[in-house]
C-alpha cells in the first residue's frame, strides 16, 4: 500500500465499491487535494477537449460540453474512485469515422448523426452492463489495444499534418498521406511553423515538466505567438467566436434508416470505451488495493454518454492522461469529475471570448502532438523483445487503423486478439519429463524427438483445458510421445494442473485414447487434477479413471512397479 492510500484499502479491497459509497466520511481534509486536482485536470481538459472536437468535426465548444453533464452523471453512479472521463482521441476518431459512413462532415445532418451515434453506444454500455459483460474488456490483449492506441496517434498525425500545413486534403488516411505529399509545395509556412511550435512546446513540457498542463501551455504561447506576429495576416485563421453559455438537451432524430447504419460503428465506441476505460481504471484500483465493479461502471459510462448526446456532445471515455494527472495532484475521489464539471461551466458562462483570436492551426497541431504521444514505442519495443508473435498483431492493427481508418482497425484488432488468443489454446505449451542424468527426473522444455524412457512411465504435461480446438492436437502429440518412447511404456500420467475443463468433444477423444492404451497394456493416470475436472470427466464417462494427488510421488511410484 502507498502512503497515499486510505487508511480502509485493504478492507475496501474486499468487496466493491459502490456508487457514492466515497460520500460517506467525506471530510474538509479529502476536499482541498481533489479541488486542487480537479483544477489541474481542467487546465489539461479545455485545450485537448477543443482539439478532440475537431477530430470529431464538431464546433469547439463540443469537446468542453462531454466534460460538463456527463463527469457529473458519471461521478453519482460509478464505482471507480480515481477515474476521471471526457472525451478522448480514440472514440473521437471512432465517432468520426461512423458519422461520415452515413452522412458527409460538412452535411446540415452530421452533428444529428454524431448525437445519435453516441446515444446509441451509450445503450450499448448499458445493456452490457445490465449483462454483466465486463468480462469483455478482457478479451483485448494489451499488446491489441497498444497497437490499436499507436494507430490512432499515427491517424491524428496524417488526418491533421494537411491542416497543420494549410492545405486541403480530403479521403482515407492513405489518401490524406499521399496528397500532402504531392501538394507540400504549396504549404503555407506561417502555418506550418506555429503548428511545429505548438507540437514542439507541448511535447517538451510534457517529457521535461510533466506536472504543468502541457496543452495549455503549448496554446497560450502559440497563440501570443501568432497574434505578436500577425498571423492572421498571412492566411492563419482564427476558431472564431465560441458560444458562450450551458448546453441545452435536445433530442436527435432519429431515422430508421441511420440507426441500423450505426449499429456496428456504436458497437465499436462501446468497446473501446469498456476496454479503455476498465484498463484505467483497474490500474489505478490496484495501486489503492480497491475492487471496483466494472459492470457498475460500464453503466455509468452509459448514462454519461447518453447525456453527452443529449447535450451536444459526443463520445465519453476513462482519460488515462487525466486520471494520472488527477492521481499525481492528489486527488482520490469522484469529487474530481464534479470539480471539473464546475470549472468548465464556468469557461463555457464567462471565458469562451479567449477562444476568439486562437489560431485554427494551434488546435491541430495539438492533435498531431497527442498523436505523437500515443504512438507507444517503447512499449512496442518491449512486446517485440518478449513475444514477437503479439508484437506483428500490435503492428498489423497499427497499421490498419492509420491507413486505412479507424472502424476498419478496430475490427482487425479485436479479430486478431481472438485469432492469437484462439491460436495458443489450439496449440498450447506442453512438456514431458525425460531422465536427465540426475537424481530426480526433470520436465524439458520442447518437445523431444526422440525420448529416453522413464522406466516405462511417460509424464506428459498439457497447459490448457481440453476444448474441441485443441482435442486432436492433444491426442496427435501423445500418440508420438507413444511412438518415440525408445522402449514399452507401462502408464501415461498426464499433469493436470492446467486442465481445468474437458468438453464433450475432448472428453469422447480421450475415451478413445484410454481405450487404445488399454489394449496396449498401457494406464492412463491424472495427476494433480482439481475437483472440477474430476467432475467434468465423470461426466464423460471417465469417473473411474485414476487420479493421484502428487505429480512426484506418482512417478516414484510407478517407476518402483517396474515391468
Amino acid at each position: 500500500m502507498t502512503d497515499a492510500a486510505p487508511a480502509n484499502a485493504a478492507v475496501d479491497g474486499l468487496r466493491p465499491l459502490r456508487p457514492l459509497s466515497w460520500v460517506k466520511g467525506y471530510s474538509v481534509a479529502k476536499l482541498r487535494p481533489d479541488l486542487v486536482a480537479g483544477l489541474t485536470v481542467t487546465a489539461i481538459c479545455v485545450p485537448e477537449s477543443l482539439g478532440y472536437a475537431g477530430i470529431v468535426g464538431l464546433p469547439p465548444q463540443t469537446g468542453l460540453y462531454c466534460a460538463l453533464f456527463p463527469a457529473i452523471v458519471y461521478a453519482l453512479m460509478a464505482s471507480s474512485p480515481q477515474l476521471v472521463v471526457g472525451a478522448d482521441s480514440a472514440t473521437a476518431s471512432l465517432v468520426a469515422a461512423g458519422a461520415v459512413a452515413v452522412t458527409g462532415a460538412s452535411s446540415a445532418e452530421y452533428p444529428g448523426v454524431v448525437a445519435l451515434l453516441v446515444l446509441m453506444a451509450g445503450v450499448v454500455l448499458a445493456v452490457m452492463s445490465l449483462a454483466r459483460l465486463g468480462f469483455l474488456a478482457d478479451l483485448i490483449g494489451r499488446p491489441v489495444l497498444i497497437g490499436f492506441l499507436s494507430g490512432i496517434g499515427v491517424y491524428l498525425i496524417i488526418t491533421k499534418l494537411g491542416p497543420a500545413l494549410g492545405l486541403k486534403v480530403s479521403g482515407s488516411p492513405a489518401d490524406q498521406l499521399v496528397k500532402v505529399v504531392k501538394e507540400i509545395g504549396s504549404t503555407n509556412w506561417w502555418s506550418a511553423a506555429f503548428a511545429a511550435l505548438t507540437v514542439a512546446v507541448y511535447l517538451l513540457f510534457e517529457r521535461f515538466l510533466p506536472k504543468l498542463p502541457a496543452a495549455l501551455v503549448a496554446i497560450v504561447l502559440a497563440s501570443l505567438a501568432a497574434g505578436l506576429a500577425g498571423a492572421d495576416q498571412h492566411g492563419v485563421e482564427a476558431v472564431g467566436a465560441v458560444p458562450a453559455g450551458l448546453p441545452s438537451f435536445r433530442l436527435p432524430e432519429v431515422a430508421l434508416a441511420d440507426v441500423v447504419r450505426l449499429i456496428g460503428a456504436a458497437a465499436g465506441v462501446a468497446f473501446v470505451v469498456l476496454a479503455q476505460s476498465a484498463a484505467v481504471s483497474r490500474s489505478f484500483a490496484g495501486k489503492y488495493e480497491q475492487r471496483i465493479d466494472t459492470n457498475v461502471d460500464l453503466l455509468g459510462l452509459g448514462a454519461a454518454n447518453a447525456v453527452s448526446a443529449l447535450t451536444g456532445g459526443f463520445a465519453i471515455n476513462g482519460s488515462p492522461p487525466r486520471t494520472a494527472a488527477s492521481d499525481g495532484a492528489g486527488g482520490r475521489t469522484p469529487m474530481v469529475n464534479l470539480v471539473m464539471a464546475v470549472c468548465i461551466g464556468l469557461v463555457l458562462l464567462f471565458l469562451t471570448g479567449l477562444f476568439d483570436y486562437l489560431p485554427a492551426v494551434v488546435l491541430d497541431a495539438l492533435v498531431i502532438g497527442i498523436g505523437i504521444r500515443l504512438i507507444a514505442v517503447g512499449e512496442l519495443t518491449k512486446i517485440y523483445r518478449v513475444r514477437r508473435s503479439e508484437f506483428v498483431v500490435a503492428v498489423i492493427a497499427l497499421l490498419v487503423v492509420a491507413l486505412v481508418g479507424v472502424e476498419q482497425g478496430l475490427v482487425v484488432a479485436v479479430v486478431m486478439a481472438l485469432a492469437d488468443r484462439l491460436r495458443r489454446q489450439y496449440h498450447p505449451h506442453d512438456e514431458v519429463y525425460v531422465l536427465d542424468g540426475k537424481v530426480e527426473p526433470r520436465f524439458q522444455k520442447r518437445f523431444p524427438r526422440i525420448l529416453d524412457g522413464l522406466d516405462g512411465v511417460l509424464v506428459y504435461r498439457f497447459s490448457s483445458s481440453l476444448f474441441f480446438e485443441n482435442s486432436d492436437y492433444f491426442d496427435t502429440r501423445v500418440r508420438t510421445l507413444l511412438a518415440e518412447f525408445g522402449g514399452p511404456v507401462r502408464s501415461v500420467v498426464l499433469d493436470a494442473r492446467a486442465i481445468a475443463d474437458v468438453d464433450f468433444t475432448a472428453g469422447q477423444m480421450l475415451l478413445r485414447l484410454r481405450s487404445d492404451l488399454h489394449d496396449k497394456g498401457c494406464d492412463l493416470v491424472f495427476t494433480e487434477g482439481a475437483a472440477e475436472l474430476r467432475a467434468a470427466l465423470a461426466a464423460q464417462g471417465l469417473g473411474d479413471v485414476q487420479f493421484t494427488d502428487d505429480l512426484e510421488d506418482t512417478v516414484l511410484a510407478l517407476r518402483s512397479v517396474g515391468p
